[in-house]
């Protein structure tokens, strides 16, 4: 089976409007890491607190979300051969966001000020339901459907259950009226996003980017397949018990469904790596290759939350939530951003010049030694940080973040050096 070869083409959108959401991303990316670095002594204990929650969405809705968004406006109409319904409503989308965003930051970090978590959660519910009608709007003129295309339809639906729950739980914060704990709920939240919504966009896509970039074919697809029943399954059950007080022996039969889902995928991974034709990774592909090894150290922890008390072990939930954010989503974000973006801009810059004038190659658009240097910075950060709020050591914590938002400069500066080419 043979993969495409581009991320571009004459069903894209404008791509005013797909930058717009990719610089967005990487501005917040930056600020995600400052804040970390300058506020690295408040990142200790449970992980339901004020600047912990405000953080946090920096990561899942001004970084992570942010360009999910952006890819599936450029990624779903290239991938599925469909116009994309609405660029308008993509347009407006972003500002709204980006109000809601900023708005439910500032409020989580001023958890005391007169604005009203309703406010930003509504305007954040709105923005998930104007793109899940402007990408099933699209999706339905599919003439080819594949296996990508029903993951991205899984996730539109689990981020609209996320949206609700949000929704929500900002509604009890003013005003309690959830039946169960909070922090129940706030776990529920945390998995159907993580999981079902960024998850699903994640694997979905990965089925095409991968295989596109390492020019890999001739295996079965089989173990997606499984994987996407499995871990929708998980979630759906996990949905359904932990609306309940006592979750008990069917949180672990839920938590194992997901648990396989994720080793079958990443099974999956390692075929499609094994099958390529171009052997030596390039540092897009090395940003991926290490998110995937972080991803089955992350599978591995969670499912072990199921067995023991891990409140027991001091931070060990916010290394978690780290792990995830910066080293499974963030590496593989980073890492595909450097393989997009270059093509994105040499294509809407120079694919009408090619054969009439001289046009720079994608592998000089940015400097790679630098985003070498980024990968190894943002790898041992992790490991620096984690360890350090493990042990409670907070010196090695505040070099972890310095390593961290040195590889953020460096990825903002290597991705603006892109578009200024």
């Amino acid at each position: 089976m043979i993969q495409p070869v581009s991320v571009a083409g004459i069903y894209s959108p404008p791509f005013r409007i797909v930058s717009k959401y990719f610089i967005a991303s990487i501005f917040s990316f930056v600020i995600l890491n400052f804040m970390l670095l300058f506020n690295y002594h408040s990142i200790t204990g449970h992980h339901f607190q004020p600047k912990i929650l405000s953080i946090n969405h920096i990561a899942t809705l001004g970084f992570i979300t942010m360009i999910i968004f952006g890819a599936m406006f450029q990624l779903v109409p290239v991938v599925l051969e469909v116009k994309l319904f609405s660029s308008f409503l993509a347009e407006i989308q972003f500002w709204i966001y980006s109000t809601g965003v900023i708005l439910l930051v500032y409020k989580f970090w001023n958890f005391d000020s007169s604005l009203s978590f309703l406010f930003p959660a509504l305007l954040l519910s709105l923005v998930m339901i104007i793109f899940s009608i402007n990408i099933i709007l699209s999706m339905i003129r599919v003439k080819s459907w594949n296996i990508t295309g029903t993951y991205i339809a899984s996730a539109i639906f689990w981020l609209l259950i996320t949206a609700l729950a949000g929704y929500f739980l900002s509604k009890n914060l003013d005003k309690p009226f959830i039946r169960i704990n909070h922090l129940q709920y706030l776990n529920l939240h945390a998995i159907t996003a993580y999981i079902g919504w960024v998850g699903m966009i994640i694997m979905g896509v990965s089925f095409k980017l991968i295989p596109m970039f390492t020019l890999s074919h001739g295996y079965k697809m089989t173990l997606a397949k499984i994987s996407l029943v499995i871990i929708n399954a998980g979630l759906l059950g996990a949905n359904w018990i932990m609306h309940y007080p006592e979750t008990g022996f069917y949180t672990k039969i839920f938590g194992s469904l997901i648990f396989i889902g994720f080793v079958l995928y990443l099974i999956q991974i390692f075929i499609i790596f094994k099958k390529r034709i171009r052997k030596k990774l390039d540092i897009g592909l090395k940003f991926s290759a290490i998110a995937f090894v972080l991803m089955g150290i992350v599978s591995v922890l969670n499912y072990s939350f199921l067995f023991f008390d891990y409140e027991s072990i001091a931070n060990l939930t916010i290394v978690y939530g780290m792990l995830v954010t910066l080293g499974t989503f963030g590496m593989l974000i980073v890492g595909q951003m450097y393989k997009i973006v270059p093509f994105l801009v040499w294509y809407h810059k120079y694919g009408s010049k090619v054969g009439l004038e001289k046009v720079p190659m994608l592998k000089d658009m940015f400097n790679e030694k630098l985003a070498e240097g980024q990968l190894v910075l943002m790898l041992i950060g992790i490991i620096l940080s984690s360890t350090g709020l493990l042990t409670k050591f907070y010196l090695l914590v505040l070099i972890g973040f310095l390593f961290l938002f040195l590889s953020s400069l460096i990825f903002a500066f290597n991705m603006f050096t892109i578009y200024r080419n």
